[in-house]
């Protein structure tokens, strides 16, 4: 069976791209499927014998792993297969020319493409496993100079010398929103001591090669940090159909032969350390601190997919997002009307400061500027005359005293 070492994946999506049954599906985890330990539910509960269990060997050893076939002309699309399925991989499509996909055929694509060599077989190849234990405000390890970041830093704190060097990050312009450590393709950057920080969602929208202004000198190929880029033959290159998307190739490339367009999702909501924190066991997410909040910086999808405060409906899973006081917003408001201050509070006996935003109406031109630097997409146009833009926390507290569970603390 397939494994993965998932706290060492850097999300890159290269093994769900050639997996040839859609086995893998990369998304805020590794869902896979793993043949159920080598017993697979589906071929037992399958009425017709269409998934069969099959040993195949592996290596020059000799070992064997279990394999999954399946006989497209004995299904009778019951489904029993999918509903028996543990990792929920399996899925019936009558439109599709297989049928059937999301059952492990044991091809090991998906080791072989792996940039990191973090998915194995046990026995045969252990998957390999990266420690990090990130000290510090910023901490870089193993930095590809791709330059991802640089552009999704919304405060400018990152530069980049040249591409394949290091980044360096200036730390008294760094917020600590997170942001780069999301988005950086190869798990080289970790802010506030996170060495799991939570991945942004990546769309390869398209990744082309003009091949007639190629010239063949393979600065891609030697620049790829997964090697994911073959040279050809007749003086160009091959492109993976799925790789880290980091783009080095892209700007290494001396006539502009390459072209790579790739969307990211929202910034995901990291806890705070400071200020009001978020405890997700304890959250009930009933969206009542995001409606008690008096100017929205707290953004909840109930368990019914109610987005509060908006009330918009059918908005996916449950989630938790609020204002975490990083900055981002004061640090490119043209006219001063948001601005980032401290404010003394009692915690545990003792008096600290904390951040707090505080935003001034009578300044505000509602340029947007602050909405499209906020990385967790928390500000918002309000249109009230005293309330313009909603989404920034002032540390009043007033969501504590809603929240039953005490999910919410101030620390």
């Amino acid at each position: 069976m397939i494994v993965f070492n998932e706290n060492s994946c850097i999300k890159c999506g290269a093994c769900e791209g050639v997996c040839p049954t859609a086995a893998i599906e990369v998304g805020d985890h590794i869902v896979y499927c793993d043949t159920c330990n080598e017993e697979p539910k589906c071929a037992e509960a399958c009425p017709n014998g269409a998934l069969q269990v099959e040993d195949i060997a592996i290596d020059e050893e000799g070992n064997t792993q279990v394999r999954l076939i399946f006989n497209k002309t004995k299904c009778d699309e019951c489904g029993d297969c999918v509903d028996a399925c543990p990792s929920k991989t399996l899925k019936l499509d009558a439109e599709d020319s297989q049928l059937l996909k999301g059952f492990c055929v044991m091809c090991q694509k998906c080791v072989d493409i792996c940039p990191v060599d973090v998915i194995g077989v046990p026995g045969v190849k252990e998957p390999a496993s990266r420690v990090i234990e990130p000290e510090g405000r910023v901490y870089i390890d193993d930095c590809k100079g791709c330059g991802v970041c640089l552009a999704e830093c919304p405060v400018d704190a990152i530069t980049l010398s040249a591409y394949g060097e290091p980044i360096e990050v200036d730390e008294d312009k760094c917020i600590q929103c997170g942001v780069c450590s999301q988005s950086c393709p190869w798990n080289a950057i970790f802010i506030a001591e996170n060495a799991n920080p939570a991945k942004r969602t990546k769309n390869m929208k398209s990744f082309t090669l003009d091949a007639e202004a190629c010239i063949g000198c393979n600065s891609c190929v030697d620049i790829c940090p997964g090697s994911f880029i073959t040279p050809k033959s007749d003086l160009t290159v091959d492109l993976p159909e799925a790789c880290a998307a980091c783009g080095l190739c892209v700007n290494v490339c001396p006539v502009d032969a390459i072209d790579l367009d790739v969307e990211f999702g929202a910034s995901k909501f990291g806890a705070s350390t400071e200020g009001i924190c978020w405890d997700e066991e304890k959250c009930l997410f009933d969206g009542g601190c995001a409606l008690k909040c008096p100017t929205e910086a707290i953004k909840v999808v109930t368990k019914r997919g109610m987005e509060v405060p908006s009330r918009q409906k059918d908005m996916g899973e449950q989630s938790f997002t609020m204002c975490v006081r990083c900055g981002a917003c004061a640090n490119v408001c043209p006219n001063d009307a948001l601005t980032l201050d401290y404010v003394d509070k009692e915690i545990d006996g003792e008096v600290v400061s904390r951040d707090r935003i505080i935003f001034n109406p009578s300044k505000c031109d509602e340029c947007g500027e602050c909405i499209d630097a906020c990385p967790y997409d928390m500000l918002h146009k309000a249109y009230k005359v005293n309330l313009p833009i909603a989404g920034f926390c002032t540390l009043c507290e007033q969501c504590l005293a809603k929240c039953t569970p005490e999910s919410l603390t101030l620390k």
